[in-house]
């Protein structure tokens, strides 16, 4: 595979931490700010369900400690999402396309209501 054409499952666990971590990072904010519609449609198992109710029984945490709580506690549903989400990163760990292009590409594709 070229180096930005790996899936989640051919990272090293170190690279694949980072990808966890910066997808969490990504995931908190659509969550906080703007809504995870354009992820929802993407996936159908139930991992956006269960990494939600996390956020929603720990309402009460700080931005940080939801972000450390989401990688400890949701670590698998996160892996899950992103296999779903087949998104391809380098061996890094670093996604091909920054998270907000990608969301923003997703965005533009969804058909609109009239």
């Amino acid at each position: 595979m070229t180096e930005a054409a790996l899936t989640i499952d051919d990272l090293t666990p170190d690279a694949q931490r980072a990808a966890v971590s910066g997808f969490a990072k990504f995931y908190l904010n659509k969550y906080t700010h703007e809504g995870l519609d354009v992820l929802a449609q993407r996936n159908s198992s139930g991992h956006i369900a269960d990494i939600n109710q996390w956020l929603v029984d720990n309402v009460n945490f700080s931005s940080e400690e939801k972000l450390t709580g989401l990688i400890t506690s949701r670590y698998d549903n996160l892996v899950a999402l992103l296999k779903a989400l087949k998104t391809p990163f380098n061996n890094q760990g670093i996604p091909a396309e920054p998270w907000a292009d990608w969301f923003d590409q997703q965005l533009a594709r969804v058909v609109q209501g009239r």
